[in-house]
């Protein structure tokens, strides 16, 4: 925010206009703007920011990338798992690493939260084991699995592109990139925290070429009631979902005739890869922004020897110009772990501890180790950074119209969109009443004629 800059809702308040006004006043506003800028753009920039087609409606407010879109450092070095922040926790605490809390009084930490909390990681458990953080070659992430002897081939590339996220979209994924496997992005060696293995690429069975990004959406209620317990059982079963999903379309590409092996948070890092894959944008918190869900999803992959496939490219949509402008999830954090630094920067700046992240990559620098301290002195896997986030809204008509703006006017309504956000009341914290909207059977249908 400027320094000469009023907050929107400030000036709201001091002129008495209400939020039914206010929304009236931001459709015709946002629609005068779009008139704008729709029409002084250039035929040549218009063209030169093409992205896919795919994109459908919204595809005017993507840009295509055909080199990925952060820059990279010429000493960048591969991460080894064992530096995660996972890791370096269970290193310290044991594992699990953050101890549940409950307490009976407390809205969103009563016996009811602790259940579905402890049902949703039972469920992750008995699908993963622990390989949710600290593991590998488990359950469904497991790699040794049967491939069928013959080779199916495809007429052309979109055809298996098609295929392979058409079959993403039925086992649940709301989300599917494809791009080339990177070894940039690929853990350098992975560590077993519980049985102290190490192992890396040349244990692995086969050598990839391709990976497939995934993405699924976290229940928006859920989310609102971060950090609790209750919010905790919506991560546990987005968990759950991940392997779910990634093992069905690895299985899929063993049915095929092609190695294929699910992918959590072990073997690579997600969020660069779904970044190659053009689902999303890094974001100020260091999680993936997507346009329909903002950072309220759980990223997954596939690795794969398939490469006869349309590969996908990096899209943007104005979210770095967002987070340079925005940082309601660095003022929300209870840790104070997010950077309040107005650019991106390749290397951490002075006194931040970068011991858990990987240095050489343009980004703004988390400090995870203040993060999981906070998980483990709240008993809780925090989350608000996700809850806060202005881009993590239901798909309500206000919600996308200011996000569309957004991106066809970056700059000018990234102030607009942060305090609409505050005004309207959404993106609250510690928010007791949001436990009780989650739990409330209120406009809810359960015998299927709701």
């Amino acid at each position: 925010m400027s320094e000469q800059s009023t907050p929107v809702s400030e000036a709201v308040q001091a002129h008495g206009i209400n939020r039914r006004g206010l929304l009236k006043f931001g459709a015709f506003s946002g629609l005068a703007g779009a008139a704008g800028v729709l029409a002084s753009t250039a035929p040549a920039q218009a063209l030169a920011n093409t992205p896919a087609a795919s994109e459908g409606s919204n595809a005017h407010l993507f840009t295509e990338h055909d080199e990925f879109p952060l820059k990279v450092a010429d000493d960048y070095q591969r991460y080894h798992q064992e530096r995660t922040a996972f890791h370096y926790f269970a290193k310290k605490y044991g594992n699990p690493y953050n101890p549940t809390y409950t307490d009976f009084s407390k809205p969103g930490f009563t016996t009811v939260d602790h259940a579905i909390n402890m049902a949703a990681w039972d469920l992750c458990d008995q699908l993963n084991g622990y390989s949710s953080n600290t593991g590998f070659d488990i359950g469904l992430y497991r790699w040794d699995n049967p491939v069928w002897p013959q080779k199916h081939q495809f007429e052309n590339k979109q055809d298996a592109a098609n295929a392979i996220k058409r079959t993403a979209r039925m086992f649940g994924a709301n989300l599917v990139g494809i791009t080339r496997q990177d070894d940039r992005w690929d853990y350098a060696s992975f560590l077993d925290a519980v049985k102290g293995e190490v192992r890396t690429w040349d244990d692995f069975p086969f050598k990839p070429k391709t990976v497939i990004a995934l993405a699924i959406e976290s229940d928006y209620e859920g989310q609102s009631t971060a950090p609790s317990l209750t919010n905790d059982g919506i991560i546990g079963e987005g968990y759950a979902r991940m392997s779910y999903v990634a093992y069905g379309v690895a299985a899929f590409l063993r049915a095929m005739g092609y190695h294929a092996v699910a992918s959590g948070n072990d073997l690579g890092m997600s969020v660069p890869y779904a970044i190659a894959a053009g689902i999303g944008e890094t974001s100020r918190m260091g999680l993936l922004v997507t346009y329909n869900m903002g950072p309220r999803i759980r990223l997954m992959k596939v690795y794969t020897d398939f490469d006869f496939v349309e590969y996908d490219k990096p899209k943007t949509f104005g979210v770095r110009d967002f987070c340079e402008r925005c940082k309601r999830c660095a003022d929300a954090c209870p840790s104070k772990a997010i950077s309040f630094e107005d650019k991106m920067s390749l290397y951490p700046h002075e006194g931040h501890d970068a011991g858990t992240n990987n240095v050489g990559i343009e980004k703004w620098w988390t400090d995870s180790k203040k993060c999981l301290q906070y998980w483990n002195d709240s008993g809780t896997n925090c989350g608000t950074c996700v809850t806060a986030c202005p881009y993590n809204k239901p798909d309500f008509w206000q919600h996308r119209m200011i996000e569309k703006m957004n991106s066809l006017m970056p700059g000018p309504l990234h102030t607009f969109m942060r305090e609409m956000d505050i005004w309207f009341g959404f993106g609250d914290t510690f928010d007791e009443k949001a436990v009780a909207k989650f739990w409330s059977p209120e406009g809810r249908k359960y015998d299927g004629r709701g």
